[in-house]
């Protein structure tokens, strides 16, 4: 565990300082406080790995998105499993954010537009916009057009969701459209494509993909447009396209291999174990290690603030030792084919493109379970045969799409707590210490400090989103009914 915890930058605006991070799960909060003047080839690899670490692993992850998607489950110290959200950790996230990886990103565009370096500024509005889309998905209205100014606006206003997700998908077309194999790289500070442009805007495209199918139960045309647009530009075909974080060893280690060297909080969830069992699916024993007592298969009980009576914790599942015990190169997955294909097989069975869902829905669950292939870890051939011709899994219309989106995102908290919102699949119970609350959370509370000092904005944001005060229970914009 690596702890920084340095606090300098308590406003959105003024990106001095990294925010510190004291809870011990893992390094969330480092920033490396680049000048301006340091080239975009050492710049961007930090902002990519410091932006995949907020977003896919640590306590954000562990704690928050993955908790509430009901992949994993807290297993000690469950103050999230019982909807008690620390400002300490909001705090922290929101600073990480706002004070770290986009500051740094912002620094890769504006230099790119500086220095005329085409694909340092293209690069840099999709990555840009990919950890936008994480930070409104998680709060909802946030600074978005006033942020990033440093000293210049330290009070900047709340811009609404729906405002941000119409810039986010204008940023990636325009970024995809700026990138040129013939211009300058990153050399090698390209951690996802090594300088493979073509990659990056199938990856903007991609994501596009995804932010219109966020849309679609609050926009359906607007949504079905971007769609349709995106598509036809072009997202993933392969999963040699697949945008996969490579760590390359000490110190640049698989953050939750990090997280296991000092702690076994976190186990796998009873809802996801037991619907793989259900379905007879071998991605159990990819996704999960068998409990030390018995061999067995069992997950945890979200929601919940104690273990079950006469359950040890050698009774649980942990996440699988290919992420943990044996994870320190391991990859983490930023988006994948099979995300993209089940996106795809969504917009077909509403109409939105000429395809056949069911076709594009078989494609996607093998593409899942082929996608560590290269690292030796999943299913094997023969299995997933089996699992294709298995009747429980025939595809029947969009529940089934949302079931193999949300199965095959594990390892994806933020993706999959933002799906099953949107969705509604599957259906994940409210634990029996979770009742308080009278739903699993569905947002993020805001930073503390901005009722200090951005109380104004803050209140105004409130306000517009329907809330008396920061919550986590009500609805950001594109979550149609509190799923």
């Amino acid at each position: 565990m690596k702890n920084k915890s340095k606090v300098v930058a308590l406003l959105v605006g003024l990106g001095l300082a990294a925010a510190a991070c004291s809870d011990g799960l893992t390094d969330l909060n480092t920033n490396p406080n680049a000048p301006t003047t340091v080239p975009v080839q050492f710049l961007l690899p930090t902002a990519i790995q410091q932006g995949a670490s907020a977003n896919l692993a640590g306590a954000s992850m562990m704690s928050h998105t993955a908790v509430w998607a009901q992949h994993f489950a807290e297993i000690q110290y469950p103050d999230e499993e019982t909807g008690n959200v620390r400002d300490s950790r909001m705090r922290a996230y929101w600073n990480n954010y706002y004070s770290g990886n986009l500051m740094d990103i912002q620094t890769v565009i504006e230099t790119g537009a500086e220095e005329g370096l085409v694909n340092a500024q293209g690069v840099g509005m999709i990555w840009k916009s990919w950890i936008f889309h994480h930070v409104t998905d998680f709060w909802g209205d946030v600074p978005y057009s006033q942020a990033l100014q440093g000293a210049e606006n330290t009070t900047p206003v709340y811009d609404s969701q729906s405002d941000i997700y119409s810039a986010l998908l204008a940023d990636l077309e325009a970024g995809a459209g700026m990138l040129s194999a013939s211009a300058e790289g990153f050399g090698d500070g390209d951690l996802l494509y090594g300088n493979d442009f073509t990659k990056w805007k199938k990856f903007a495209n991609s994501v596009r993909m995804r932010l219109a199918m966020r849309m679609s139960e609050v926009n359906p045309s607007g949504a079905q447009a971007a769609f349709v647009s995106a598509y036809n530009a072009g997202g993933f075909t392969s999963n040699a396209d697949n945008a996969m974080i490579d760590w390359p060893g000490a110190p640049y280690e698989n953050p939750f291999f990090e997280n296991w060297q000092g702690r076994d909080d976190h186990a796998m969830s009873r809802t996801i174990v037991e619907i793989l069992k259900s379905l007879d699916d071998p991605r159990l024993f990819s996704y999960a290690e068998p409990a030390a007592s018995d061999g067995e298969y069992r997950g945890h009980e979200n929601g919940r603030d104690d273990l079950p009576a006469g359950v040890s914790f050698a009774d649980i599942s942990r996440i699988s030792d290919f992420w943990r015990a044996n994870g320190a190169a391991s990859p983490t997955a930023v988006m994948t084919y099979s995300e993209v294909l089940l996106l795809q097989a969504e917009a077909a069975a509403r109409g939105w493109i000429t395809a056949d869902p069911e076709a594009l829905y078989m494609e996607a669950i093998e593409a899942n379970m082929n996608q560590y292939d290269a690292w030796g870890h999943g299913p094997t051939d023969a299995q997933i045969d089996a699992y294709l011709a298995n009747p429980d899994i025939a595809y029947t219309g969009l529940e089934d799409i949302h079931l193999q989106q949300w199965i095959g995102l594990f390892m994806n908290g933020a993706e999959a707590w933002s799906n099953a919102r949107r969705t509604g699949v599957p259906d994940r119970p409210v634990g029996e210490d979770l009742v308080w609350l009278g739903k699993i959370p569905v947002r993020y509370s805001y930073n503390p400090d901005e009722q200090s000092f951005n109380n104004e904005n803050l209140q105004a944001a409130l306000a517009a989103q329907g809330m008396s005060s920061p919550n986590i229970t009500t609805e950001v914009w594109w979550d149609p009914a509190g799923n």
